[in-house]
């Protein structure tokens, strides 16, 4: 059955200066689901041929919900956006980028010197 809130990220796509709220939306959608765990934790390490059944399970449905993750940011996102990103390995190094990008810090650096830019006098 898919996700009832998804009709919020289709609403609220991801085109940059939105990245706060398209961010908000999609932690809303993943906890709905249960599966924003995904980006709060690294990927599990591989576990050995002989390691336990449940060690296994676990990491198998982790792979399964980072993937569920990553179609999510994926289709909430400009096609220039999911163009630059669909290279990236998984869910976390998408969103890093995205941070770096348009994070608080990135439109205040923007903000700062774009005022820094209108007070300079020419010569």
């Amino acid at each position: 059955m898919k996700n009832p809130l998804t009709v919020i990220l289709k609403k609220n796509q991801l085109i940059g200066p939105n990245y706060v709220d398209w961010l908000r939306n999609v932690k809303i959608v993943l906890n709905s689901e249960d599966i924003d765990y995904v980006l709060e934790g690294p990927m599990p390490a591989l576990p050995a041929e002989d390691a336990s059944t449940e060690d296994h399970a676990i990491y198998k449905k982790w792979v399964a919900n980072e993937k569920k993750v990553r179609s999510y940011l994926m289709t909430s996102m400009s096609n220039a956006l999911q163009v630059q990103h669909e290279s990236m390995r998984d869910s976390r190094e998408i969103l890093l980028h995205l941070h770096e990008l348009y994070g608080e810090t990135s439109r205040n650096t923007r903000f700062q010197l774009t005022t820094e830019l209108y007070g300079t006098k020419m010569a």
